[in-house]
């Protein structure tokens, strides 16, 4: 089970709290570093900027439903998002579960 805020910005579930990232092409806080390769292979591994060690793309972004999506509707989706006006906008890293975070504390 899963529950949101009423903006769909914010979901908390069995993986703790996870934020809606900046999806425009902000250098600093959004996708502006991100190449076109790595949304792709974000799109088909949901892995953090497609890489093969990075954190799991969270809810609420629903890589799941575009890892079939085609190199072209891929390519025509991240046009798309850098043809957005930059903004800059830092969303909080994703809040670890309670037993997830005390078992990470230092100890």
């Amino acid at each position: 089970m899963a529950a949101t805020n009423g903006s769909l910005t914010a979901w908390a579930g069995p993986w703790g709290v996870s934020f809606a990232i900046n999806l425009t092409p902000d250098k600093t806080t959004g996708i502006g570093e991100w190449s076109e390769e790595n949304f792709i292979q974000m799109a088909r591994t949901g892995k953090h900027q497609g890489q093969p060690n990075g954190r799991d793309i969270l809810p609420p972004m629903p890589w799941f439903n575009m890892k079939d999506l085609t190199d072209a509707d891929l390519k025509a989706m991240w046009a798309y998002l850098k043809s957005l006006p930059p903004v800059k906008n830092q969303v909080p890293l994703p809040i670890l579960p309670l037993a997830a975070a005390a078992a990470a504390a230092p100890k």
